[in-house]
């Protein structure tokens, strides 16, 4: 992968924001802000050339948006996420990660051992993030 202004530029957004689950046109916007800016076409390449070489990881929401978010690196395994139905927010959870990761392993070793290969797990927990469900409360992301 080259290192053009542009993917430097996307590389040190996900630095700066390591826990962020982006759109194509939230990456285009930040860019831009910036000082990078890069048109549609060129982000989406670059999102999909930094998912390919694993360092973002690219999912799909329930409205269909794909979003792109820093691959676990290492042993960790998927990050499990909060997707909210109102505002399509989305929050990696951490909280009892190390239960969860356990648990991921568990069911990829069974899947790996009945023959299965090239293993990805993926999983979101859907609902009313807090700022949706109580926003009189001023409650944060």
């Amino acid at each position: 992968m080259r290192a053009t202004r542009a993917s430097r530029a996307l590389a040190e957004l996900y630095r700066a924001r390591p826990d962020a689950v982006l759109s194509e046109p939230e990456v285009e916007a930040a860019l831009a802000s910036a000082g990078a800016p890069v048109n549609k076409v060129t982000v989406y390449r670059m999102l999909d050339r930094f998912a390919a070489a694993g360092l973002l990881h690219k999912q799909v929401d329930a409205a269909r948006v794909t979003r792109y978010a820093l691959a676990p690196q290492g042993e960790e395994g998927a990050t499990p996420r909060f997707e909210c139905d109102d505002c399509h927010r989305q929050f990696r959870l951490s909280q009892g990660s190390a239960k969860v990761q356990t648990a991921l392993r568990q069911v990829l070793q069974a899947l790996a051992t009945a023959g299965h290969e090239s293993l990805a797990v993926d999983i979101a927990v859907r609902g009313r993030c807090a700022g949706c469900a109580h926003p009189a409360d001023g409650a944060a992301a």
